[in-house]
């Protein structure tokens, strides 16, 4: 009964010293990127307003590998949506073609970080080659001045 009992307090401190370390982990992927294309001077969607067609866009990385995305319809105004990038800790540069003419290179570096029981990404880098742009700190969209 004694040894009973020496094998079920050891049971109990091994058991309990696991709880503890077990801190509920967490995971967050990477961010969407989330872009609205305007006329630099009016501010205008430049897909509303049909100076570029949704249907013809393109998105390739580096490589002239495509990259998915969905175009949707928000608050009166069209938005292109990468939710497949980030994922990669090297540097990238994806090309959004809108038309033969006109194409918008950005370069993304992320990075991974695993901290008290979470692991996030966070963006290192980003910079949009050519436009002026602004990111809306409430919605996350950038909004690309062509």
């Amino acid at each position: 009964m004694k040894r009973i009992l020496v094998l079920f307090v050891i049971f109990l401190t091994v058991v309990s010293c696991d709880l503890k370390d077990d801190c509920g982990s967490c995971f967050t992927p990477p961010r969407q990127f989330n872009f609205e294309f305007v006329d630099k001077d009016t501010e205008e969607n430049l897909f509303v307003n049909d100076t570029f067609d949704k249907d013809a866009v393109i998105v390739i990385d580096e490589n002239d590998d495509d990259v998915n995305f969905q175009i949707i319809f928000y608050n009166e105004r069209y938005i292109l949506t990468l939710s497949e990038i980030g994922w990669e800790l090297d540097p990238k540069v994806y090309t959004v073609k809108l038309s033969d003419e006109v194409s918008v290179i950005f370069e993304l570096d992320m990075d991974h970080i695993s901290e008290e029981c979470c692991s996030y990404f966070v963006v290192e880098n980003f910079n949009l080659q050519t436009y002026e742009y602004t990111e809306s700190n409430i919605t996350g969209i950038i909004q690309v001045k062509i």
